[in-house]
């Protein structure tokens, strides 16, 4: 019991991945890993004695020069595509009297923010959505609305996200389609921005939707286009999408609305117990976000909107860095390394040493270049210039 509550990778972690290739430089090897509980969210707060760290099956002694945690580490280069529900419910107040569109940009300002913080290249674009009816013009995602990503510490995007708060949400909830187009938009294999060529050695971008909404998928033959939609998801491997949605659990309509059941579902709208424009569809947020290894959080207040999409943002650049000396390097040696935490491994990663061992440090090659010269002054021109002045001192006397 002491152990659980000191250690905060003890009985949490589910998973430890081994991110991209093991980087080899010389005989240093560097891996990044990917630490997830079983909610699929990011386990922070690890130290190097959490860690074990095996190469070809034998165990490598760390230190605390030897790791770096997630806050340490230069993120990795991310494409993060948000996409904003624009529907005419965002109008309505959350729990702490924000409007959910009030809310949600403040949050979104946070993200920016705390992505700006952290360095690196994090690429972000900010994608409202919604469809035409009525008097409202609708906002489609296609790939123009899409491909205008800014750097998290552009002004620029600022200045976008400025543009977007001085707007009134209108439009009709519509979430699968545009999920779909964006997701089709980042598996473009074709777009070396996301998907690097082979021969390429840099680390491979992270990919990722963040889908904040506060309704639900009101559009005919619902249940067929949520098949299609997860049949999509499950296709690719390279994008994880994460859901947030925004208002009350269906727990919490039905206790405000006084529906009989415990939870509140679509067949309480058909009847009239309670509003469309409350519901939220708590539960195929969670399958969305389940079938890419997403997280799927859920709020009726601008604070922990804010705090979701930082779990968010660690779930995606949260990686821990542990570097170490291989031993006994040799070239073209063939190895594996794998990472364990809370007696959770992950899969081995192969990597190959491109050297004879490590480099000598420099006051090391300069003590040693020194050294040749001596010799050389010593063992062959000093004794080259005794033997020649006897040969002419000889030739004299004859």
């Amino acid at each position: 019991m002491l152990g659980y509550l000191t250690n905060p990778g003890w009985g949490k972690t589910k998973e430890v991945e081994i991110i991209d290739k093991p980087v080899v430089n010389e005989d240093r090897v560097t891996v990044r890993v990917k630490v997830k509980d079983e909610l699929e969210k990011p386990v922070m707060g690890l130290n190097y004695t959490d860690f074990n760290l095996k190469v070809d099956e034998e165990e490598v002694e760390l230190n605390n020069n030897d790791w770096k945690s997630p806050e340490e580490t230069i993120p990795p280069p991310a494409w993060i595509v948000v996409l904003l529900d624009f529907s005419g419910s965002m109008n309505q107040p959350d729990s702490r009297g924000y409007t959910k569109f009030e809310g949600a940009i403040k949050a979104i300002r946070q993200f920016i923010q705390i992505s700006a913080d952290r360095g690196g290249d994090t690429q972000i674009a900010i994608v409202p959505f919604g469809d035409p009816g009525g008097n409202c013009q609708g906002y489609p995602v296609n790939k123009k609305t899409l491909d205008k990503f800014f750097s998290a510490g552009d002004f620029k995007l600022q200045n976008y996200l400025d543009y977007l708060a001085s707007l009134t949400p209108c439009a009709g909830t519509n979430l699968y389609d545009p999920l779909e187009e964006a997701v089709r938009f980042l598996n473009d294999r074709q777009d070396t921005r996301f998907h690097l060529p082979e021969e390429s050695t840099a680390p491979d971008p992270r990919l990722s939707v963040i889908l904040l909404s506060d309704g639900y998928h009101n559009k005919p033959n619902e249940a067929r286009d949520f098949e299609r939609l997860i049949r999509i998801l499950q296709s690719q491997s390279e994008i994880v999408v994460h859901t947030l949605g925004y208002g009350l659990t269906p727990e919490e309509l039905a206790k405000k609305y006084k529906v009989v059941q415990r939870r509140a579902t679509r067949a309480d709208i058909k009847a009239g117990k309670i509003p469309a424009e409350e519901f939220v569809d708590k539960e195929k947020l969670a399958q969305i976000a389940q079938a890419t290894g997403g997280i799927a959080e859920f709020s009726g207040n601008a604070r922990d909107i804010a705090e979701a999409l930082q779990v968010f943002l660690n779930s995606l650049l949260g990686e821990y860095e542990i570097s170490y000396t291989h031993p006994n390097a040799e070239r073209g040696s063939k190895h594996e390394v794998s990472v364990a935490a809370s007696s959770v491994s992950s899969k081995p990663k192969p990597y190959i040493i491109t050297v004879f061992g490590r480099s000598l440090s420099r006051p090391i090659r300069i003590s040693l270049t020194v050294f040749t010269f001596l010799l050389l002054g010593f063992g062959g021109i000093l004794p080259f210039q005794i033997w020649a002045k006897k040969l002419k001192y000889e030739g004299i006397e004859d």
